[in-house]
């Protein structure tokens, strides 16, 4: 597991979700002394953090379909 990845989305995710209280309390949707200003950036630090969590196990690539289902012509001998 990578855990800078996760530390690093943690991070981003808190201050992403800060910002997003900060403007619900200018625009006035919630009050400044509500309890969701306090909540929402640690709500976006533990829901980035997974999500780093999940990015960091990686997977592997499925494998290409063929398109047509028929190989590809060869190329042409060179001149």
């Amino acid at each position: 597991m990578k855990v800078g990845q996760v530390i690093k989305l943690a991070v981003l995710g808190f201050f992403f979700f800060l910002f997003v209280s900060i403007d619900l309390v200018l625009f006035g949707v919630i009050p400044l002394n509500s309890v969701m200003v306090t909540l929402l950036p640690l709500i976006g630090m533990l829901l980035c953090g997974l999500l780093g969590v999940l990015a960091s196990r990686g997977g592997k690539a499925p494998a290409p379909a063929m398109a047509g289902g028929e190989p590809m012509a060869p190329p042409p001998p060179p001149a």
